[in-house]
């Protein structure tokens, strides 16, 4: 049997050259883009970053005219007419319920548009009313101005809302819509009166009680 030839004592066999897989990769991305494919981003490594999307731009909300038109009229020193408001149509709902919203609005303009809903020949004013009556989380103030509105804008159909109200936690409300019943008048209203009267237990609210009582005399 033949012998294997002798290594030199002290002489290491040379070692297969092995890229590692960083450089391999980078290798083959090479390679792709001189062939005009592109970088290769599914076969990067991992930890490898790539470029972040650019963000677009927020929006920014610019003011229509039927709003700038609303405005000015909710500027004027009282309430303008139903004709005003009517010509609008229910496009204008939407509107004005923003506006009784915006804090960036005159407290007044704001008042103003809760009431001006009332004014709007539409469904959808009286149901914009009742949602903002109902809505624990609005403002005090925005809820017992929808009140009375409501009760312009229903007429004898807003006892059985306002009546529901009368249990509100909201004292400022609880007031709002005694005066806004009162002013319905009527046998029905004066029953619902008198029968929260014996109820309330706050003394400001019993005496919007009594108010609404009074108004609602024959």
């Amino acid at each position: 049997m033949p012998s294997q030839p002798s290594r030199p004592r002290g002489v290491r066999p040379s070692p297969v050259p092995c890229r590692s897989a960083s450089s391999r990769w980078v290798a083959l991305a090479g390679l792709v883009v001189l062939a005009g494919l592109g970088p290769v981003s599914e076969a990067a490594p991992a930890g490898a970053k790539t470029p972040a999307a650019a963000s677009a731009p927020p929006a920014v909300a610019v003011p229509g005219p039927l709003r700038t038109e609303a405005l000015g009229l909710l500027s004027q020193p009282t309430l303008a007419p139903e004709a005003a408001w009517r010509r609008f149509g229910p496009e204008v709902v939407p509107v004005l319920a923003a506006l009784a919203e915006d804090t960036s609005v005159p407290d007044a303009q704001r008042m103003r548009a809760v009431t001006a809903l009332a004014r709007v020949e539409s469904p959808e004013a009286g149901q914009t009313l009742q949602a903002m009556l109902e809505d624990p989380h609005r403002p005090s103030e925005v809820r017992s101005q929808a009140a009375a509105a409501l009760g312009q804008r229903l007429g004898f159909e807003a006892v059985t809302t306002l009546q529901a109200r009368l249990e509100d936690h909201d004292l400022r409300l609880r007031e709002a819509v005694a005066q806004a019943l009162g002013r319905l008048g009527g046998q029905r209203v004066r029953e619902v009166l008198e029968e929260r009267l014996p109820l309330e237990e706050v003394p400001r609210v019993r005496e919007a009680l009594q108010q609404g009582l009074t108004l609602a005399e024959p």
